[in-house]
C-alpha cells in the first residue's frame, strides 16, 4: 500500500533522521577500518611474519587469510539476519545489531591498547561483521518502510549521508590519529552506537505514519519446505536472471575490490614504515571518501537530468574507473599508483554505485528483498572475497622475494599480473551491468503500469 498519507513534513523529518542514521553507521566503519588494518598489518612486518606451516607471510598476505575465514562468519550471518528479520520489524533489527556491536566493542576496549595476536585477528573480523550487520539493519528498515516511488527519490540523499559519514569518519581519524589511543577510539564508537539507537527509535516513531508499501507475504509466496537460509536465498537467486546478474555485479566487484586492496596494502607495506601505516591508510581513505562525497553531491543535484537508462550508466562508473587505474598500476607499480587504485574504488563504490545497487532491489518482492538480498549481499559478497584470496595468494606463494636484509617482500611483478586479471573480471562485470540495466527498466515500466491501473480503478 503506498504511503499517500505520509505528510511532507514527516517525510522530510524521516529522511533527515535516516540521513543521520546511515551517516553515523559509516562514520564508525571508517574509524574502525584504518584502525583494524594498521593493527593487523603492523603485527606482521618484516621482523615478524605469520607462519602457515613452512610458509612465512607478511601482513598483506595474512590479511587475505583473515578475509577468507569470513566465509564461515558470512554463512552464520545470513542465517542470523534471515531469522531476525522474520521476528524483528523495522527499527527493532537495529537494536539487535547495534546492541551486539556495542557489547563486542566494549570487550575489545578492555584489551586493545596492548593487543595480543588473537585480539588483532578478532578485531579485524569484528570490523567486517559490524558493517554487514548495520547495513543490513538500515536497508531492511528502509525497504520495509518506503515504497518504490519514494525510495528512488530518497536514495540519492540517503546515500549522500553514507558518503558524508565516510568522509567524516576517515577525515576525523586522519586528523586525530596521533592524538588518541586505540582505547579512546573505541569509546567514540560506543558513544556513536548509542546515538544510532536513539535515531532508530525516532525513525520508527515517524515510520508509524507510513503503511507498508507491500503486503505481508501470503502463504503462497513462501516455500512450503524451509531449508537453511543460504539454500533458500540461493534458490530465489538462481530462478531469476535479474538476480543472477545482480549477484554477478556484487561478486565481480568483491573480487576486483579485494585484489585492489591487496595491491594497495602490499605496496604500502613495502614502501611505508610501520609507524606511518595508520597515517597513510587514513590519508588514502580520507581522499577517497571526500572525492566520493563530491561525486554524490553532484549526483544528488543533477540526478533528475540523467538519461532514461540512468541506472545502467551509474553502474558503469565504478568498473570503468577500476580499469583505468589498473592500467596505470600495470605501467607504474609505485605507491602513488597503488594508492590511486584504492581511491578510484572508494570514490565510486561508496557513492553513486551504492545508490544504483540498492535501487535494483526495489521492484522485487518482499521475499526477494530480504532472503535473496541477504544471500547476495552477504554470502556472494564473501564468496567473492574468498575467490580473490585464492587468486591474490598466488603472488606471495610463488613470487615472494627477500631484500638485502633477508626480509620478505611482495613481488611487484606479481602485483602487476593481478592488475591484468582485474581487467578481465571487469569485462564480465560490464556484461552483468548490461543485463540488469535492461531488466530494471522493464520492471520499472511494469510497476508504473500497475500503479496507473490502480489509480484508474480507484473511486
Amino acid at each position: 500500500m503506498p504511503n499517500d498519507h505520509f505528510s511532507a513534513g514527516k517525510k522530510i523529518a524521516f529522511t533527515a533522521v535516516m540521513f543521520l542514521y546511515i551517516n553515523l553507521v559509516l562514520t564508525i566503519f571508517w574509524i574502525l577500518k584504518p584502525l583494524k588494518k594498521s593493527l593487523f598489518i603492523g603485527q606482521y612486518d618484516g621482523d615478524q611474519t605469520f607462519k602457515l606451516g613452512s610458509m612465512e607471510m607478511l601482513g598483506s598476505s595474512a590479511e587475505l587469510l583473515a578475509k577468507g575465514m569470513n566465509l564461515l562468519i558470512a554463512f552464520l550471518l545470513v542465517v542470523f539476519l534471515t531469522l531476525v528479520t522474520r521476528l524483528a520489524k523495522r527499527q527493532r533489527l537495529t537494536y539487535c545489531c547495534m546492541g551486539l556491536v556495542i557489547a563486542m566493542t566494549f570487550c575489545f576496549w578492555l584489551q586493545i591498547n596492548e593487543p595480543s595476536e588473537s585480539t588483532v585477528w578478532l578485531f579485524y573480523w569484528f570490523g567486517d561483521l559490524y558493517i554487514s550487520l548495520m547495513l543490513a539493519a538500515f536497508f531492511s528498515f528502509l525497504h520495509d518502510t518506503v515504497d518504490l516511488k519514494n525510495a528512488k527519490r530518497l536514495y540519492g540523499f540517503i546515500v549522500l549521508g553514507a558518503v558524508s559519514g565516510g568522509a567524516i569518519g576517515s577525515t576525523y581519524f586522519r586528523g586525530w590519529i596521533d592524538e588518541m589511543k586505540n582505547q579512546q577510539w573505541l569509546q567514540v564508537v560506543i558513544g556513536i552506537g548509542v546515538v544510532i539507537c536513539v535515531l532508530a527509535f525516532v525513525a520508527g516513531w515517524l515510520a508509524k505514519a507510513i503503511p507498508h508499501h507491500e503486503p505481508e507475504p501470503s502463504s503462497g509466496d513462501v516455500p512450503k519446505k524451509k531449508f537453511n537460509a543460504a539454500v533458500e536465498g540461493a534458490s530465489l537467486v538462481f530462478k531469476s536472471r535479474y538476480l543472477i546478474a545482480i549477484a554477478g555485479i556484487v561478486g565481480f566487484y568483491e573480487i576486483t575490490s579485494e585484489v585492489l586492496d591487496y595491491q594497495f596494502t602490499a605496496v604500502t607495506e613495502r614502501f611505508v614504515p610501520k609507524e606511518d601505516l595508520g597515517n597513510h591508510f587514513g590519508t588514502v581513505y580520507a581522499i577517497g571518501n571526500n572525492a566520493a562525497l563530491v561525486i554524490q553531491l553532484l549526483f544528488s543535484i543533477f540526478a533528475a537530468s540523467f538519461p532514461k537508462y540512468r541506472i545502467h550508466w551509474i553502474l558503469l562508473a565504478l568498473p570503468l574507473s577500476i580499469v583505468l587505474s589498473s592500467l596505470f598500476f600495470i605501467l607504474a607499480p609505485i605507491l602513488v599508483a597503488a594508492s590511486l587504485l584504492k581511491i578510484s574504488d572508494s570514490t565510486f563504490a561508496y557513492s553513486i554505485n551504492q545508490t544504483g545497487r540498492e535501487t535494483l532491489y526495489n521492484p522485487l518482492s518482499r521475499q526477494e528483498k530480504y532472503v535473496a538480498r541477504a544471500f547476495v549481499e552477504v554470502f556472494v559478497q564473501r564468496t567473492g572475497k574468498v575467490a580473490a584470496l585464492f587468486i591474490a595468494f598466488l603472488v606471495p606463494m610463488f613470487l615472494s622475494t627477500r631484500n638485502e636484509a633477508g626480509q620478505l617482500e611482495t613481488s611487484l611483478l606479481g602485483l602487476q599480473l593481478l592488475g591484468g586479471f582485474t581487467c578481465i573480471i571487469v569485462a564480465l562485470w560490464f556484461y552483468c551491468v548490461k543485463i540488469v540495466g535492461r531488466k530494471f527498466e522493464a520492471l520499472e515500466r511494469v510497476h508504473a503500469d500497475s500503479s496507473s491501473q490502480a489509480l484508474g480503478q480507484a473511486p
